[in-house]
């Protein structure tokens, strides 16, 4: 195993920040459908992330799968409706998933499979999917599988300690990527309460298929002076965590995007070197980690990239906020909000978006993860932009006492057609296996 720790005291942004963000608008685009709501009478379901699966030879079996936390794995149809419960083990808790297309099995078969993050027994959890089965998803994962984060970092040194599972510093946020040209599949997989982030190879075996890490990157444990680790369950502006959780790994080039919740959007090759922050959050305005001017209101969330024709690819970002719940803090108009970057050389700005309500579905509040594709399926030919809502249908005055989430589907045109100047919508252009 290669270990890279990159404490950096100091870092460069790699965009502009606008230079009016009091002025910032926010462009409202609306669901076409949501998922049923989930609430804790639901086998303790809690939507979280998303992650679309385009059938190889008949788009209308496509699917929907998502990781709803205690209540393991929701598989959905295109038409929002349920087609598989796939439960946790005891104890575990499915935090994120994401895909992979045509990996490499031990007996030489390929397949495709969803990666899952169970936060609560630390294991990188393998499904294989059979997308006409009546249940799509079956568990592969090695039985021998070894924890994701068995030790962890002492703050702000090179030296590991032993990590029980009951402090729950495991595997949270996740994200997958075939290199086709070398056959690898890698996963990034962030350890939850850290400034860390694993960066993980799968290896297929008789028994199953299990991640082994390859090596890891850290984020620096204090931000302009702010002490990442300092909490305070009194103001919400004087508390803070260095964990990641969004994380995306662009297929065309191998970089990883990480957020780190408080802090801002990281990026770093999934091979390894020095990541670099590009973009960060407004951080507090009682802390010296402030950014006025930036349109992230921490936490930054769900990570996910838009592939079009012509090599165009738009990182959209998940800018959360606190606004609700007891302790909430407001930071209009960016809270509940996606940002837009095109990527490049650098990330450039684009704009924002949220979603809004329609008809009888609420408006997102508080995503923690979403997907986008530009492939054109059946119901969304522009390709479809789905999000988890922390707020499914209000049910609560949204104080956060009572669980209430689902996910939301949104055409791509829509939310292309809210930038001046529009977005592209190629919906022929990127084919998820190559």
């Amino acid at each position: 195993m290669k270990t890279l720790s990159a404490l950096l005291c100091t870092v460069s942004l790699l965009t502009v920040m606008p230079a009016m963000a009091a002025d910032w608008s926010v462009a409202e685009v609306t669901p076409v459908l949501q998922t049923p709501v989930l609430t804790e009478t639901d086998a303790d379901a809690d939507a979280d992330d998303p992650a679309i699966y385009v059938h190889p030879t008949d788009p209308a079996h496509s699917l929907m799968v998502t990781a709803v936390k205690n209540g393991g794995i929701r598989v959905y149809g295109l038409d929002g409706t349920l087609k598989q419960t796939l439960l946790p083990a005891e104890d575990g808790r499915i935090n994120n998933v994401d895909v992979v297309y045509g990996f490499a099995l031990a007996d030489g078969s390929k397949a495709d499979i969803i990666v899952g993050a169970d936060r609560g027994l630390d294991i990188i959890r393998i499904y294989r999917i059979d997308a006409d089965a009546a249940e799509p998803l079956s568990e592969i994962t090695d039985p021998a599988a070894a924890r994701a984060f068995p030790t962890r970092y002492l703050p702000d040194a090179p030296e590991t300690e032993d990590n029980p599972v009951d402090d729950q510093n495991t595997v949270y946020g996740l994200a997958a990527w075939h290199d086709t040209a070398s056959g690898t599949v890698w996963v990034v997989g962030t350890q939850r309460h850290q400034p860390t982030v694993g960066v993980f190879k799968l290896v297929a075996t008789a028994d199953g298929v299990h991640a082994e890490l390859d090596h890891d990157f850290r984020a620096p444990a204090t931000q302009n002076g702010q002490d990442l680790f300092s909490e305070n369950d009194d103001d919400a502006l004087l508390d803070f965590s260095p964990q990641f959780e969004g994380s995306v790994i662009d297929r065309t080039t191998g970089v990883i995007y990480a957020g780190q919740e408080d802090v801002g959007i990281w990026q770093v090759p999934v091979s390894g070197g020095e990541p670099k922050l590009v973009y960060a959050t407004r951080g507090s305005t009682k802390s010296p980690f402030n950014n006025p001017d930036s349109v992230i209101s921490r936490d930054v969330e769900g990570l996910t990239i838009y592939y079009g024709a012509d090599a165009v690819k738009y990182l959209l970002a998940s800018s959360q906020g606190g606004a609700h719940g007891e302790g909430g803090v407001a930071d209009a108009p960016y809270d509940d909000s996606f940002a837009a970057f095109a990527i490049g050389d650098t990330l450039e700005l684009l704009g924002s978006f949220r979603v809004a309500a329609a008809g009888a579905m609420d408006a997102v509040q508080e995503s923690d993860g979403a997907d986008v594709t530009s492939v054109s399926l059946p119901g969304f030919e522009n390709g479809v932009f789905v999000t988890q809502d922390g707020y499914a249908g209000d049910l609560n005055g949204l104080d956060g006492e009572v669980a209430s989430t689902n996910f939301k589907f949104v055409d791509w045109a829509e939310i292309a057609n809210s930038f001046t100047p529009p977005l592209v919508v190629t919906p022929a252009a990127f084919d998820p296996r190559k």
